[in-house]
């Protein structure tokens, strides 16, 4: 127990990794807490014509040409089509931890099974499976969101109304529009392009404690594989894993953000939020100030996101690098 204390005040003398925890942790309070801060409202018969998600609440007339400014009904105001600006953040909050999460820990996976397996195995696996990871190295991100796009599209239009399933019409079966979804889902496609950077990791430092003392020591009195790998490879290539999920959480929001924002895809209650206000950057007479509540307060969330993640990674990452924990803090 006493280790345990001294390891966490260790670290919080890093004062990135501090700061991080404090803004990540604000997030994680108003994501656990968002029913209790934005009650969910129910969907009017108006915001079901506009085809509205149900995180999005919609405040007085949607024919109102402006955006309104902050009162008591709507606290931070409301961006286009008169969408409350504040219950749209907080439920955003929700959504970038259930979309980010699951990216980071499912690219994680993946590239620690890919990573390892080469490693451990070497010879003509660790030569295929490294050109494997660095074919999807090459292949941009972006690229694999417009692939997923265009063959959800063609699967949904084209051969389910084409072809059928024991008489039945693919396009009416039931359960078969949400198993395309989730196969040609957002976050697959982010973790079909994310497993990189930890095989690569993974393998380096498998190829390399693979040849330590200690490995060697358990490979003579007999230990086998799994052993070898669960007992000494695992631990020590753990910590520099983590620090790269926290870094990927808020870059992959971040992203999901961006791709919405631009239309390519994404389903980000951030990103959509800038697209309701985007028309309203510049306001009348080009005063960028005249409706700041349409892109400041959702920027700021994004942002902060980001750098909270960001800055866990770099305090994690200095704290756990033998030549700058010791280094004297000024």
């Amino acid at each position: 127990m006493a280790g345990e204390v001294k390891f966490i005040r260790t670290l919080l003398r890093h004062y990135e990794f501090t700061l991080g925890m404090v803004i990540t942790g604000f997030f994680a309070v108003i994501a656990f807490a968002a029913p209790l801060l934005a009650p969910e409202s129910l969907i009017t018969e108006e915001q079901e014509g506009l085809n509205l998600p149900a995180h999005f609440r919609m405040v007085g007339n949607h024919r109102q040409p402006l955006p309104q400014a902050p009162s008591q009904e709507a606290v931070l105001g409301t961006s286009g089509r008169q969408v409350d600006v504040y219950y749209s953040l907080v439920w955003g909050t929700r959504g970038a931890f259930q979309f980010g999460l699951p990216v980071a820990f499912g690219a994680a996976l993946v590239g620690c099974l890919v990573g390892a397996f080469s490693g451990v195995f070497g010879g003509w696996a660790n030569w295929l499976l490294m050109r494997l990871t660095d074919g999807f190295l090459t292949f941009p991100i972006i690229a694999g969101v417009v692939i997923a796009n265009e063959a959800k599209r063609f699967l949904f239009y084209q051969l389910t109304a084409k072809y059928t399933f024991l008489l039945t019409p693919v396009s009416e079966m039931q359960g078969f529009h949400p198993i395309l979804e989730l196969l040609l889902s957002l976050q697959l496609v982010f973790i079909l392009f994310t497993w990189m950077p930890y095989a690569r990791l993974v393998n380096g430092m498998v190829l390399r404690l693979k040849s330590s003392e200690f490995v060697l020591a358990a490979e003579m009195v007999g230990a086998t594989r799994g052993r070898i790998v669960s007992r000494h490879l695992i631990p020590n290539i753990i910590a520099p894993v983590i620090v790269l999920i926290s870094r990927d959480i808020g870059a992959v929001v971040l992203l999901q953000a961006a791709l919405t924002f631009t239309r390519f895809s994404g389903g980000s209650i951030w990103g959509s939020l800038l697209v309701f206000g985007r028309d309203f950057i510049m306001g009348n007479g080009g005063n960028p100030l005249r409706y700041w509540w349409v892109f400041i307060p959702p920027s700021l969330v994004i942002v902060l996101f980001g750098i909270g993640w960001s800055l866990i990674g770099d305090g994690l990452n200095e704290w756990l690098n033998p030549r700058t924990r010791f280094r004297p803090r000024l």
